[in-house]
């Protein structure tokens, strides 16, 4: 659980860059689909839920 929190941090961190130098990768492209405020909280979304799960379980091994 610890690494699935940790990875969606990370993806979360990596797509917040990406979405304010304006670079996207097709992978997160979707995202735009549903227009600049939906994809925003989508992302910060998934940055707050990766960081939460990854703080709750960070001593799990």
């Amino acid at each position: 659980m610890k690494f699935i929190g940790l990875f969606l941090l990370l993806a979360g961190l990596v797509s917040l860059a990406l979405g304010l130098t304006g670079a996207n990768l097709v992978v997160i492209n979707w995202l735009n689909q549903f227009g600049e405020t939906a994809s925003w909280a989508i992302r910060i979304g998934v940055t707050l839920l990766g960081g939460i799960i990854y703080y709750l379980r960070r001593h799990d091994d």
